[in-house]
């Protein structure tokens, strides 16, 4: 029987070595695997996530630790706190959700639900569609040529969209916590951004906004 142990030794061996690996700086999903290799969830502490190109998964989440995704990747619901999300062109994801840290694409996003942040911007390139929300509390939003099915909410955040968009629920500016004393938030919508809904202010916002956008304007007090 002693000949069957060493075998059964090295195998936990290799298991505790291969979880060492994956507790390290960051877990790569691609290199010589193929597209239907791995599909399942990644989940990291103090540690990144870096999704090949043509990859699908599913979930994706980190602590300490930022997400970055190639081109034309498929994933499910992405959520970090402390690290940033990078996607490349063509990315298309459930949802995302992020504290501390920015979310950042390149062309033709799609993602199906919200886009959270608190503490960080929102920046996304050309022709991005986002199914849901665009929402921060101390973070920008800059966008070109977007499509966004629901609203557009932030408390201490600056908002710009250029060229062609179609926003078809409401921006919002929050109403800060007592004692909050940021800056004067800015809107600025070019001419050609289409709004289905009205801008709602509960703060004083700094607006560049087409003429025929001002009867939008539902002003709500901010001390009341």
């Amino acid at each position: 029987m002693q000949p069957t142990k060493l075998p059964l030794f090295r195998t936990l061996v290799l298991g505790v070595t291969l979880t060492l690996a994956l507790s390290g700086c960051v877990i790569h999903v691609g290199g010589n695997h193929h597209s239907d290799d791995y599909t399942g969830s990644v989940s990291k502490v103090f540690g990144g996530i870096d999704i090949d190109d043509h990859r699908t998964v599913s979930d994706l989440s980190t602590v300490n630790g930022g997400i970055e995704l190639g081109d034309h990747v498929n994933a499910g619901s992405i959520s970090t706190v402390n690290g940033g999300v990078s996607i490349g062109e063509h990315g298309n994801v459930a949802s995302i959700d992020v504290v501390n840290g920015d979310v950042e694409s390149n062309d033709h996003l799609s993602v199906s639900h919200d886009i959270t942040t608190v503490n960080g911007d929102i920046e996304l390139s050309r022709h991005a569609n986002i199914g849901g929300s665009l929402i921060t509390v101390n973070g920008d939003m800059d966008a070109s040529d977007i499509t966004i099915g629901g609203n557009v909410e932030t408390v201490n955040g600056d908002i710009r969209f250029t060229g062609h968009c179609q926003i078809d629920g409401d921006i919002t500016f929050k109403r800060p916590n007592k004692g909050n004393t940021s800056d004067t938030p800015s809107l600025h919508l070019d001419e050609h951004v289409m709004l289905t809904g009205n801008i709602i202010l509960e703060r004083d916002v700094n607006l560049t906004i087409p003429d025929r956008l001002k009867s939008r304007i539902l002003w709500q007090n901010s001390h009341q």
